[in-house]
């Protein structure tokens, strides 16, 4: 029995919920398609052959063990999970989209979660995402995890999401009771944001084009902003140590921030809701939205209630919308998203 490691992202983004949500390893990208109809295009590197290829002598086989690392404190890796692999290799188009990257690459896994999560020594730093635990200690803390580890049920693998045309989504928010007007300006510049964002990802191996903060903000993020019906002295730039606030009125002592928007480079992790941004919240009750984006894909959490915790409630992908969140059948997609981003009378 091979004993492999897969990690779950980096200190930037981490997809370790998701693998053990659904009881999935996911390796990426996966964006030539199914390795087994374009094997070609994924053949030069050794990783996914070790996961996919099973005619490959090196293939990982059903019953092997598999530890799901993350990156701990200094240079150690950490045992999030340790489970067994259950199944053959399959490509699955409803994780391409998971923390801003495309992981449709599958094996399915029973997870144990151990009783805390601890560094293992011998884990590798390098070598991929999906390679062997080669070191003889690593591999004793592996089976030890696995035998004293608490299994950790699993939910079906999610349908694929319902894409939308962008004539579909204008559709459906004059539907939900946007007038037409406003609907064909947001269909209108999220066709231009199409268009820039990818000439963005056509070039983002070169060094001269880095699409930072400032980037995403500036021609990304602003441009939606007003499309969605936000007057420019409604909206501040860099204020109070925010990346961009929304307010109530334009800009005045007596106006009220309603919405904060933190950016981040084009291509980063969105993580949870930031927590500066939380507590400047926290000390306004007006501010009943924070938004996490890095220009492209937008994470929007809401208040529920005046007492209630922030929760990640809309997702929009302005690459791809979809009806709802491509696996989180909590999270809603991108019409939910752009309505509750309207201000106030725009419907």
């Amino acid at each position: 029995m091979k004993i492999w490691q897969v990690a779950a992202g980096d200190g930037g983004r981490d997809y370790s919920n998701v693998f053990l949500q659904f009881g999935v390893m996911l390796i990426g990208s996966g964006d030539e398609g199914d390795y087994r109809k374009h094997k070609d295009k994924y053949e030069t590197i050794r990783e996914y052959r070790q996961f996919a290829d099973k005619d490959d002598d090196e293939f990982a086989k059903e019953g092997d063990l598999v530890v799901l690392k993350r990156p701990c404190e200094g240079s150690k890796w950490a045992a999030k999970a340790v489970g067994k692999i259950t199944s053959g290799y399959s490509w699955r188009r409803v994780f391409s989209d998971v923390e801003n990257y495309s992981l449709q690459h599958c094996r399915q896994v029973e997870w144990k979660l151990p009783t805390r999560e601890r560094p293992v020594r011998g884990l590798s730093r390098g070598g991929g995402v999906f390679a062997h635990v080669n070191d003889e200690r690593a591999r004793e803390a592996v089976k030890r995890l696995w035998k004293e580890g608490k299994r950790q049920p699993a939910e079906p693998i999610p349908h694929e999401p319902e894409e939308l045309t962008l004539e579909e989504l204008a559709n459906s928010l004059t539907a939900k009771g946007l007038l037409e007007e406003r609907a064909k300006d947001i269909e209108d510049e999220i066709r231009n944001l199409q268009k820039l964002g990818n000439w963005y990802y056509d070039y983002e191996d070169d060094e001269d084009l880095d699409v930072g903060e400032h980037e995403a903000r500036t021609f990304l993020v602003v441009p939606l902003i007003k499309a969605l019906g936000w007057d420019e002295k409604q909206v501040r730039i860099e204020w109070d140590y925010r990346d961009v606030v929304l307010f109530d009125r334009p800009f005045s002592g007596r106006s009220k921030p309603l919405v904060i928007i933190e950016t981040k480079r084009l291509g980063d992790g969105l993580s949870g809701a930031p927590e500066q941004a939380v507590e400047y919240a926290e000390s306004h009750l007006t501010c009943d939205r924070l938004v996490v984006t890095d220009g492209i894909r937008y994470k929007l959490f809401t208040k529920p209630t005046r007492f209630g915790g922030w929760s990640f409630s809309d997702y929009l992908n302005v690459l791809t919308p979809t009806r709802d969140h491509p696996y989180d059948s909590d999270v809603a997609g991108a019409v939910s998203f752009l309505l509750k981003m309207l201000p106030k009378g725009a419907m």
